[in-house]
């Protein structure tokens, strides 16, 4: 396959991804905090957006709550908004119209429509939960496409190849805000009634809250929370399962030289430590853990663009 066929459907499978975990950040922070009976306020949550969006906001600057919201999902001159990630996957889905399912084109070409010509004073005023919540929908719809009406071939593999390196980076890049989120909530202290609270947030940003409380058998805490969303194998949301899923691909894709720099050594070495690892292992140094598998991350796209898809 040409390096820039290759390319093209990796990063179409990251942006569909992308789309689906910005827009529920969107609507689970800015929801489920709006009536905490805790210490948080209007400048808390979208405090919380930005630094996960990643937008340059002026320091000191007061929060506009309509300008960050439209930057992050319709804004066109934001690259990382949702709006460009599914016009970008629009695009890469019609350079491949000849090696991908027609359904599988118009359900994406669908979702890029819905997206490009929601209303967006809507959007600002009374449309935040509607437009996110049809923006996840249509991702579930996408994905379902994908595994039904390709061939699982190399194609396949890219796409999805794409969707779990973007997956893990996002799962990574939530827990790391929300730790920040409760380190500032807390003032650094432990065992405060907010600090539960924003675990159970972290829970249901990932949509991982059920079933974290059918595993345990509890109510989730510190260790129930991280421990799941970062060690457990089974849960497709989880850093685990979803490493455990780049390592398939990589596999299936024939990417197995054995250098320290290729991607197939370094997946291979981090699936290894995460499937001997306990939690208490790392239950002090949680943010930098996260923080290593998501350069470890960045290392495996840079060894992919390097070695495979450079034209």
């Amino acid at each position: 396959m040409l390096a820039r066929i290759a390319n093209t459907l990796y990063w179409m499978g990251r942006y569909l991804e992308r789309t689906e975990h910005m827009a529920r950040y969107l609507r689970v922070q800015y929801f489920t905090t709006q009536d905490a009976p805790m210490s948080q306020n209007r400048d808390f949550v979208l405090g919380s957006i930005v630094n996960m969006a990643g937008i340059s906001w002026e320091e000191g600057k007061p929060y506009n709550e309509s300008e960050i919201l439209h930057q992050i999902a319709l804004d066109t001159k934001n690259p990382m908004s949702i709006l460009s990630a599914i016009t970008n996957a629009r695009e890469n889905a019609r350079g491949m119209r000849n090696i991908i399912s027609t359904e599988l084109w118009e359900v994406i070409n669908k979702y890029y429509h819905f997206v490009n010509n929601y209303p967006v004073n809507y959007f600002k005023t009374r449309g935040l939960y509607d437009f996110t919540l049809t923006a996840g929908e249509h991702c579930s719809v996408i994905r379902g496409y994908v595994d039904s009406t390709l061939t699982h071939n190399e194609v396949w593999a890219l796409i999805r190849l794409g969707v779990h390196m973007e997956r893990t980076t996002q799962i990574a890049r939530i827990i790391s805000c929300k730790l920040y989120d409760i380190f500032v909530l807390t003032n650094g202290n432990v065992d405060m009634p907010v600090e539960n609270y924003q675990y159970t947030v972290l829970l249901k940003l990932l949509e991982s809250f059920d079933m974290n409380r059918h595993h345990y058998k509890a109510a989730p805490d510190r260790q129930k929370a991280l421990e799941f969303l970062i060690l457990n194998a089974d849960f497709p949301r989880s850093l685990a399962f979803n490493l455990r899923q780049i390592q398939y691909f990589v596999r299936k894709l024939g990417l197995l030289e054995n250098s320290p720099e290729s991607v197939g050594f370094i997946i291979g070495r981090l699936c290894a430590n995460y499937q001997y690892l306990l939690f208490p292992e790392i239950e002090n140094r949680v943010g930098e853990f996260v923080s290593e598998t998501m350069g470890k991350i960045y290392e495996m796209h840079e060894a992919l663009d390097k070695k495979y898809f450079q034209v």
